[in-house]
């Protein structure tokens, strides 16, 4: 009998809280488990999700499906699968994912559903392996923020942002990156998500940062030049995520979700917001209001 881990409770998926309480109960369930054991996750309450939602499940996927059986429950409610679809969701998830969607739900009426050209508004679900796939997506993302009006400084400090981070994952956390953006043009707002499934900031850090604890590595990762690579590595990623995110144009909410913890980044500093187990991933959600026409 397959082990049931509920994500059920969490009707929304929007929040890197939400994702932080999902990973939490999920550890719980995993440490007692064995390898290559079924695990059914359950979907089945979800009514909302956005970019930080799906990437994170795509995230999650990932990391269990190398470790053991993955079922799922699918949502009840279609709307989140709607946007799911729309977002790509089902073009970078494993053949095991899509494939019980399309055996729980009437899929082909979600897939022939008319799409409008939404490229200037949207950056589709993206799956990075390497520097060359963040280049790529670096392209489309500079497209988004030129027809939402953003030019000079502010256009080039949010394609940082989104471009060092994903680098940042491929030469730190030995895992793919999930990238997504969510436009919303009558709240002068946008939605980024950047997440993955690797060993997180802290175990990234720990021996080059010896003697420091998980919150201040975190600190340092994102508030200094810390980085494992040393003098030749990148070394400035995180530091200039934060620092070009909160440029003096924009209203920015900025999180993450790491090793344990929530944090809270400000441009000033990095703050612990909530703790639990020990979990997989780095997960970031940038939200920026614009003041553009």
């Amino acid at each position: 009998m397959a082990i049931l881990m509920k994500i059920k409770p969490f009707n929304k998926l929007s929040t890197v809280d939400a994702i932080h309480d999902v990973l939490n109960k999920l550890i719980v369930v995993t440490n007692n488990m064995e390898p290559q054991e079924p695990l059914l996750i359950d979907l089945s309450g979800l009514r909302y999700i956005t970019p930080i939602g799906y990437t994170s499940l795509l995230s999650i996927f990932y990391f269990l499906e190398g470790k053991y059986e993955v079922k799922i429950k699918v949502p009840i409610d279609e709307r989140p699968v709607k946007y799911m679809e729309r977002m790509n969701f089902f073009e970078v998830c494993s053949q095991n994912i899509k494939s019980q969607f399309e055996e729980q739900m009437i899929m082909g009426e979600i897939y022939n559903r008319s799409r409008s050209n939404l490229k200037t508004e949207l950056l589709e679900t993206k799956k990075a392996f390497n520097n060359d796939d963040i280049e790529d997506i670096n392209n489309s993302v500079k497209m988004i923020l030129r027809s939402n009006g953003l030019r000079g400084p502010q256009l080039s400090n949010i394609q940082t942002f989104i471009t060092e981070l994903g680098n940042n994952v491929i030469d730190h956390t030995e895992s793919p990156c999930f990238i997504s953006i969510k436009n919303n043009a009558e709240e002068k707002e946008m939605e980024i998500a950047v997440v993955d499934c690797g060993i997180g900031i802290y175990e990234s850090l720990k021996t080059t940062l010896k003697g420091k604890s998980p919150d201040e590595v975190v600190r340092d990762a994102i508030m200094t030049k810390a980085s494992r690579l040393g003098k030749d590595g990148r070394g400035n990623g995180l530091m200039d995520v934060k620092r070009k995110a909160f440029h003096p144009s924009n209203e920015v909410i900025l999180n993450l979700c790491t090793n344990n913890t929530v944090y809270k980044i400000t441009e000033n500093g990095v703050t612990p917001i909530s703790k639990g187990t020990i979990y997989f991933g780095t997960f970031f959600q940038l939200k920026v209001t614009y003041p553009f026409a």
